[in-house]
């Protein structure tokens, strides 16, 4: 009888061994597998995260990666035209597209031989420098990929410090302001005066001479001489030439906004027996001609300015208001149309001046543009004041961004 016991005992014992955990058994077995041999279960690991990665970066957006994002192209005159090459690759593993490819100024010309890169393929991006000022320039290339944000965008900075062959003071000829206040830049000449202004120009060298001077705008006369001896300017350096040009408008005929470039034409070596260079530079005349009427920015700056200036994105409308006022008596205005034929729709309404004086405020509505890219119209006002005042026009002048016009 206590034989027969026995046995069952044993039985029982037994089947509770084989119904063990097997997830136990395994963790148990790879633990001894473990302290039998730590290497190969490390191997295993390692392996694994190796052939996760690969996957990763397959998946990973296209990425522009330049070795330099900055074109320094260091000391050059102003008449040096250079070109530096930046090395890139696309280091995502996506194939990418550039959509966009611009400099923040007209100087700064970026070239790409293609504009498809597949995932790892390298390539070189030129940029082409040539300076349209003078001193430590800053400028940008911004390139447009079709990848996802922030992969979209990237933009590359282009340095230089260039030495003007020629300058002149005032930059800016501002008509009966204070050339002193450096924040002028726009003066003001009366409906039907004369006005007579001059620059100071000096040349990198007294060997470079002025041997000719034109202006944009055909009502600017012009006169030059050179200043030598006891007529050189005491703020002229000691290895310039010294010249000066005289700017008439005998009649300001013509209301509104008044511009000119006065540009003088050089040609000489700028050392002895060096090379002989032609260049010519470009000074500007800014001035607004008012008579009894004058106009005024009146949705950003509040000050006298002729023309509807803005800026927007594809699609985007915008509203500008100009105040015509008085500078006299009060006014009519008979009507007033747009004539902007890149922005079918626009409108312009007429209402009674927000100030005291007499006048009226013009409110322009755009509805946008859906192509990236320069904009001019323009908005023609009639009056019941004598010629030319009975005519006005004040342009509208803008610009649809695309995403590379950014910091433009």
């Amino acid at each position: 009888m206590f034989r027969l016991m026995f046995c069952v005992l044993i039985a029982l014992v037994l089947a509770a061994c084989d119904q063990s955990d097997p997830e136990a058994t395994i963790q148990t077995t790879a633990a001894s597998a473990t302290e039998a041999n730590p290497n190969q279960a490390t191997a295993a690991t390692k392996s694994s995260a190796e052939t996760s990665a690969p996957l990763a970066e397959l998946a990973s957006p296209g990425q522009l990666v330049f070795e330099e994002t900055t074109a320094d192209f260091g000391r050059l005159t102003e008449n040096e035209e250079r070109t530096r090459r930046l090395s890139f690759r696309n280091a995502g593993g996506t194939t990418l597209r550039i959509v966009d490819l611009k400099g923040t100024c007209g100087c700064t010309i970026p070239q790409m031989p293609k504009r498809v890169w597949a995932p790892g393929e390298e390539g070189e991006l030129t940029v082409t420098f040539d300076p349209s000022g003078e001193g430590e320039q800053l400028k940008y290339v911004n390139i447009v990929t079709d990848q996802p944000e922030p992969h979209n965008f990237l933009r590359l900075t282009v340095k230089a410090n260039v030495v003007g062959l020629v300058r002149a003071v005032p930059k800016i000829l501002a008509p009966n302001v204070d050339q002193t206040n450096q924040r002028a830049s726009t003066g003001f000449i009366k409906l039907g005066d004369s006005w007579s202004g001059i620059f100071k120009v000096f040349t990198a060298a007294p060997t470079l001479k002025i041997v000719d001077v034109t202006a944009s705008n055909p009502v600017v006369q012009l006169d030059w001489r050179e200043l030598i001896g006891d007529e050189r300017p005491a703020d002229a350096d000691a290895g310039e030439g010294c010249w000066e040009i005289r700017c008439t408008v005998p009649t300001a005929d013509q209301w509104g906004s008044f511009f000119s470039w006065v540009r003088p034409r050089l040609e000489g070596p700028t050392e002895p027996g060096g090379e002989v260079l032609t260049h010519t530079g470009g000074f500007r005349i800014q001035a607004k001609v008012w008579g009894a009427v004058e106009a005024v920015d009146w949705t950003i700056t509040k000050r006298p300015e002729d023309t509807f200036r803005f800026g927007a994105q594809p699609g985007q409308g915008f509203v500008r208001e100009m105040l015509l006022r008085s500078r006299g008596g009060p006014f009519e205005l008979q009507s007033a149309r747009v004539n902007f034929p890149q922005m079918p729709g626009s409108t312009v309404m007429i209402e009674p001046s927000p100030e005291a004086i007499p006048g009226w405020l013009l409110r322009l509505s755009c509805p946008g543009g859906a192509v990236p890219g320069e904009y001019q119209g323009e908005v023609i006002v009639r009056t019941t004041l004598a010629p030319p005042e009975d005519r006005l026009v004040l342009p509208i002048v803008g610009r649809v961004r695309s995403p590379a016009d950014i910091g433009r």
